[in-house]
């Protein structure tokens, strides 16, 4: 794997095509993803928006009154996965990030919302075949569950128990479910209410990992805009930060998380000019109504496309 990140610079969207081209993939079977975020965050890119303004805190309550004030909209989702794309997909704060197997539809998010003369990104994100996890993985399970827990200053059900409590397990898997642990008791609760069947297997690495998720097509949004997700773990120093990913050393960006934690084979970070607009992406059929194809954001845009 090469954790250096690649950048190149792109004036048009003919050179973000052939700069993904010349790139292509490492392995053929891997899955190539594309996410695009509308500044340049450098090291703090691909952070999920939970961690991010201190909002980690109160996950746990996000999770619980975004249900209750809108409970008839999850009555399909049967995982906590399941709420939490619904969750992402309406713009909540999650431990989710949304990537896109549509290079086009990468580059509609980079451009969305940016300011005029801001250079904004498109990572592309290769993804090992091997590591690619499906919305019913129990490995998704446990990561989804922990939205439940609250940060810490609870006793045994928080997540820095968990994360107390994991860490001399980390390599003895047997040794980790043997044990009696008041944390782990909880969050096997958790995930029981979901999956009854499940058994008290964790993998403790598991945890502390990035997944790459194939969500269930359940959702129109999802499926314009050929959508799946990487879900974060915790933390292995500090529950209030999100796996760290990315850093940066000498001025050039590397992955700097042991790879047994994340399922990237390599990134590639192309930086956008403001010449590329979203006036060009509507002209080639990518625009807000094939994103966001629900009624709601349909009436927004042709309100004002429409309006004299």
């Amino acid at each position: 794997m090469d954790s250096r990140i690649q950048t190149f610079k792109a004036d048009t969207l003919d050179e973000v095509i052939r700069y993904a081209l010349q790139v292509g993939k490492t392995g053929k079977d891997n899955i190539l993803y594309f996410r695009g975020e509308n500044k340049d965050f450098k090291a703090t890119a691909l952070v999920p928006g939970i961690y991010r303004n201190g909002l980690i805190r109160s996950e746990h309550l996000i999770y619980r009154e975004m249900q209750r004030f809108n409970d008839h909209e999850f009555t399909t989702d049967k995982t906590a996965f399941d709420k939490l794309a619904r969750m992402q997909h309406y713009t909540t704060p999650t431990r989710m990030i949304d990537v896109s197997e549509d290079i086009l539809s990468g580059v509609y998010f980079a451009l969305d919302g940016k300011e005029a003369q801001a250079i904004s990104v498109l990572y592309l994100l290769e993804v090992d075949v091997k590591k690619i996890k499906y919305y019913d993985s129990d490995a998704v399970s446990i990561l989804a569950n922990l939205a439940k827990s609250p940060l810490d200053g609870n006793g045994d059900k928080s997540k820095e128990a968990i994360r107390k409590d994991v860490l001399p397990f980390l390599n003895d898997r047997e040794g980790y479910n043997q044990a009696k642990l008041k944390s782990k008791e909880y969050l096997l609760h958790d995930i029981c209410e979901e999956k009854s069947y499940f058994k008290d297997v964790i993998e403790p690495d598991d945890i502390f990992s990035i997944l790459a998720v194939k969500p269930k097509l359940t959702s129109q949004r999802i499926q314009s805009q050929k959508g799946a997700f990487l879900l974060y773990g915790l933390n292995l120093e500090d529950v209030k930060q999100a796996p760290q990913l990315l850093s940066e050393h000498a001025g050039h960006l590397q992955l700097s998380l042991d790879s047994r934690y994340h399922p990237l084979v390599r990134v590639t970070k192309i930086l956008l000019s403001p010449r590329i607009t979203m006036q060009q992406l509507n002209n080639l059929g990518v625009s807000k109504p094939y994103i966001y194809p629900e009624l709601d954001r349909l009436s927004e845009y042709f309100k004002k496309y429409y309006q004299q």
